[in-house]
C-alpha cells in the first residue's frame, strides 16, 4: 500500500509543480484543489490498511538490536502517526460526522509521516518476519516403515 500512495503522490506532485495534465492541458485553481483531494481521499483509502496491520509489525520491530539502530526514531515516529490515524478513524466510525476537508487535513500528516519514514519501518518489519525453514529437497523415495511388532505384555 505504501508503494501504491508514493506512486500516487509522485503522481499529483509531478502533475501540481508542472501546472497542467500530463496530456499538456493547463491546470486551473479549481482543478488544483479537486487533484489534491482526489489524491487524498485515494491515500486515505489504501492508507487504512496500514492503520490496520502496521501496529502489530511496529511492535515486532527491534531496531536495537538490528544493523540500523537508528530506526527506532523513525519507528516511533510511524507509531504515533499510527495512533493519530486510529483516533480520526475512530471518530469517523464512532463519533460525530467529520468533514471531508478536515478528515483530510487531520490524515495527511499521518500519511506523510509514512511516505517519509516507510522505508526505515519495511526494513525492520521484513528482519523481524518469522523465517520458515527451508523445504528439505526430496534425495531418495520415502520407503515405507516396517510393519509393527506387537509389544511383548507379560501376564
Amino acid at each position: 500500500m505504501l508503494a501504491d500512495i508514493r506512486s500516487e503522490h509522485d503522481a499529483w506532485q509531478a502533475m501540481n509543480a508542472s501546472g497542467s495534465y500530463s496530456d499538456a492541458t493547463a491546470l486551473g485553481a479549481a482543478a488544483l484543489g479537486a487533484s489534491t483531494e482526489l489524491f487524498l481521499d485515494h491515500a486515505w483509502r489504501r492508507f487504512l490498511s496500514v492503520v490496520d496491520h502496521a501496529p502489530t509489525l511496529l511492535d515486532r520491530c527491534r531496531p536495537a538490536t538490528s544493523p540500523w539502530p537508528d530506526d527506532a526514531s523513525a519507528l516511533s515516529r510511524l507509531a504515533d502517526a499510527v495512533s493519530d490515524a486510529e483516533a480520526l478513524l475512530d471518530e469517523i466510525v464512532h463519533g460525530d460526522a467529520v468533514p471531508e476537508q478536515e478528515r483530510r487535513a487531520r490524515a495527511w500528516p499521518a500519511i506523510e509521516t509514512w511516505l517519509t519514514d516507510g522505508d526505515a519501518f519495511l526494513r525492520q518489519a521484513r528482519l523481524s518476519a518469522p523465517h520458515r525453514r527451508p523445504a528439505l529437497p526430496v534425495t531418495a523415495p520415502a520407503r515405507p516403515l516396517p510393519a509393527a511388532r506387537p509389544a511383548y505384555r507379560s501376564h
